[in-house]
């Protein structure tokens, strides 16, 4: 039988050692790498997130004519007027009204966001005629009212009554002159001339029979009907067995009364 030179059996043990040290070491790299491998997907999650937003607002900065759909939709136009609700006075004005004087000129006294100072000015005033007030509309405002004073076709002459008025006034409220087409864009209701005038209700009327009204005599109270009595009278005759008339017995009396 061999025998193993003792040399020959170092070198062995020694190539077997270092190959399970080898496969070790590999072991311990495959288990490091599956455990840190979710890691680094959560730690590149955010970064992901951060990116995303940017990276959109990059694809839509690269596309072209975004603002071409503005030219084939128009924008909406005001067409249909509409009746402001409240308690107007007679020197309500609107669209047909500035339309009839887009090319006079009026003195502007103030503008109020109450319409109820309006209307207890105009109480005051004998001449109320000579004013009138619009309702202005304006996107992302709130209403507004503005009290207007005469229509005139020349500056000069709106400029000439501006000198000589003399409303009573506060001297914190400055008039000017204005145009009535200043307002046309601010101004969407029905005037107060225009709602008088508008046809409510239309009824159709239909022929009827009417029933002759039913005759009724007039009865006087004072009036006072007298009975009537008649005189009643009862005749007893008396037979006997042959036939032969043995008695008669009359009888006088009054019959119950009836009215007449």
């Amino acid at each position: 039988m061999l025998q193993q030179h003792p040399v020959e059996t170092t070198i062995i043990r020694r190539i077997l050692l270092i190959g399970g040290g080898v496969c070790l070491v590999v072991a311990g790299a495959c288990l490091f790498l599956i455990n840190t491998q979710p890691l680094k997907q959560a730690s590149t999650t955010p970064v992901e997130e951060d990116i995303q937003p940017q990276f959109q607002a990059e694809k839509l900065s690269t596309i072209p004519n975004l603002g071409v759909m503005v030219n084939e939709v128009r924008p909406l136009q005001q067409t249909t007027r509409v009746v402001a609700s409240g308690q107007h006075s007679a020197e309500f004005r609107g669209t047909r009204f500035l339309q009839e004087n887009l090319n006079n000129n009026s003195l502007e006294l103030f503008i109020t966001s109450k319409e109820e100072i309006i209307l207890d000015f105009l109480d005051k005033r004998a001449d109320r005629n000579k004013f009138m007030y619009l309702r202005l509309a304006a996107e992302h405002q709130p209403e507004r009212y503005v009290l207007l004073y005469g229509v005139y076709t020349g500056e000069a002459d709106a400029e000439q009554q501006l000198q000589s008025l003399n409303l009573g006034l506060p001297k914190s409220i400055h008039p000017k002159i204005v145009q009535f087409k200043d307002y046309t864009d601010l101004v969407n209701d029905m005037g107060a001339e225009e709602l008088s005038n508008q046809k409510l209700y239309s009824i159709e009327l239909k022929p009827a029979v009417i029933p002759p009204p039913a005759i009724v005599p007039k009865t006087s109270s004072a009036s006072v009907v007298a009975p009537v009595s008649h005189a009643l009278q009862t005749t007893i005759t008396r037979h006997d067995r042959d036939g032969n008339v043995v008695s008669v017995t009359q009888s006088a009396g009054l019959e119950a009364s009836v009215p007449r």
